[in-house]
């Protein structure tokens, strides 16, 4: 047995954390928690830099525990270019990658995604992408293609990703960022709602995934929702966000104690 813990959309700038303590509390509590895996499915910071040292500095006060990364849309903000993205070498980045679980037949796949305002399909798309350039977060990223070209390369990697897994017999759990199924978004009554939702995600990196019977999990983040497990195919669908506090997405007060809350613990067998 493998155990593995996952949770994306920390933002611990944002909130405001010190930086210094929610190492030390992470690390002790993923190794009391008798945790072997540790996903970060997105959203630690608003720089990708800050991310890779937190994530190197968590690695480095958990000897027994192996930490995974995919990049967020905050993460992609500043300090990298979208080709560096796509090409970043680093033992803890799991981007267009997998790692298979030793002593298991489990396979991590790991995808930071994009969109492709499939969650808002009566929105025009120029619509969208005006949002995206103008208002949106997104705007800040280094990005030469159009929302729907990024989105497909994105949805040619997990595709091919989820061949070779299938081919190699493995069982697969998904972290990707993006949300993959819309059930828990908040309907497109009126065009700011609809604006939100074409940059959460595709419904069809969810329509994918439940095509593969060997893929039995999928953790994501993006939408700061605290939802109910969804299941298609034979996977679970699982949004593992914490959220910024100051928008009332915590489950409690302060920041820590709604990341142990969270945090999603799999027990992976065979």
């Amino acid at each position: 047995m493998v155990r593995v813990a996952i949770s994306s959309d920390n933002h611990l700038d944002i909130n405001r954390q010190d930086i210094a303590d929610v190492l030390a509390h992470q690390a002790q509590f993923l190794s009391q928690a008798d945790v072997d895996v540790y996903l970060i499915v997105g959203d630690l910071f608003n720089d990708f830099t800050k991310t890779v040292q937190f994530v190197e500095d968590l690695q480095a006060q958990l000897s027994k525990v192996r930490v995974y990364f995919v990049a967020g849309n905050h993460d992609m903000g500043r300090h990298v270019t979208e080709n560096e993205l796509e090409n970043f070498q680093h033992p803890n980045y799991l981007h267009n990658r997998y790692v298979d679980l030793p002593e298991t037949n489990w396979r991590i796949i790991g995808l930071n995604g994009w969109y492709d305002y499939g969650f808002a399909p009566a929105l025009p798309a120029e619509t969208a992408a005006e949002f995206h350039r103008g208002r949106f977060y997104d705007r800040v990223i280094d990005q030469h293609d159009s929302d729907q070209i990024r989105y497909e390369r994105s949805y040619q990697q997990l595709q091919q990703l989820l061949q070779a897994g299938t081919q190699a017999q493995k069982q697969m759990l998904v972290m990707t960022h993006f949300v993959p199924v819309g059930d828990d978004l908040l309907p497109n009554v009126n065009q700011p709602r609809q604006l939100v939702n074409a940059m959460m995600g595709s419904p069809k990196t969810g329509q994918l995934l439940a095509s593969y019977p060997a893929v039995k999990a999928v953790v994501f983040g993006h939408a700061h929702m605290h939802a109910p497990v969804r299941h298609y195919g034979q996977a679970d669908f699982m949004n593992v966000s914490v959220g910024i506090g100051r928008r009332n997405d915590w489950l409690t007060p302060d920041f820590l104690s709604t990341w142990e809350l969270r945090l999603k613990i799999l027990d992976l067998n065979g």
